[in-house]
Formats: structure tokens, sequence, C-alpha cells
């Protein structure tokens, strides 16, 4: 059963990586900052979101934290959101190592703590987010030396 529980969570987070790969340019908006490596559309637009690891960069074999910020399409902070951390590694084909934690801290900014990557190559952290009725992902791939 928790093979079975891991190949659905791969799935999925593989599904939002690619989703978010291949969707059109985002939608006009007062949301300042570009896309970029730490700061993306979600897949639906429905969300910007912009994380800063602690520490920087993101380190390899250390527990850290992220701080994810949420704002809507208006660049409006989200808050009262639901925050699910899903990811690992799509090439092997195994999800985190850890299970990360989400906690508000007001103004759109969410700590999600317990972040962990025990191995170097490609990874993915996706966030599914639900403020009200809105629901939509966001996924940031990255390589780790």
């Amino acid at each position: 059963m928790r093979s079975r529980c891991r190949s659905v969570l791969v799935a999925l987070v593989l599904g939002v990586a690619v989703s978010a790969a291949g969707a059109a340019e985002p939608r006009p908006s007062a949301v300042p900052s570009p896309e970029d490596a730490t700061t993306r559309w979600s897949t639906k637009r429905v969300f910007r979101v912009h994380y800063d690891s602690t520490p920087s960069p993101v380190p390899l074999l250390a527990l850290h934290q992220w701080t994810i910020a949420i704002a809507d399409a208006d660049a409006r902070p989200v808050d009262g959101a639901t925050v699910t951390v899903l990811g690992g590694m799509p090439a092997h084909a195994h999800g985190l190592p850890t299970v990360p934690t989400v906690k508000e801290l007001g103004g759109g900014r969410y700590l999600v703590e317990g972040l962990k990557f025990h191995m170097p190559g490609a990874w993915v952290v996706a966030f599914r987010i639900k403020a009200g009725a809105r629901v939509d992902s966001v996924s940031f791939p990255f390589e780790l030396p």
C-alpha cells in the first residue's frame, strides 16, 4: 500500500511539474516579480508564489525551511490558505525523505519547515494551495550539486 501511495505522489509531482513547464505565458497582473527560479505562477495562474530558503542556497543533507509568499492575480496577499507540500526526485521516482509542515505567518506568507534533500540531482518541490474556492498547484524544479 505504501508503495502505491508513493507512486501516486510521484505521479502527481511529475504532473504538476510538466503542467507548469508547458503552460502558456502568465496573464498580465500587478505582481511585480518576474518569473524566475524562486517565483512562479501556479498552473492555472490563480496564485503567484515566491520562496526563500533558510539557509540559502538550498542545502544538501540538512533540515531547513522555506518561507513562501502567495499572492493572487491582482497582487493581493493570500491569507488563510491550506498549503500541502509535495516533492521528490522525478528521475529516481521517489518523494521527499521528510514530511514538511506549513504554518501561516500572515500577510500571505507561510513557513515550510522540515525540508531535506538527501542526495544531489534534480528535485521538484510542489505546493497545492487551497484558498476559499480557489485551488491550484505550483512547482519549483531545481538541481542540487
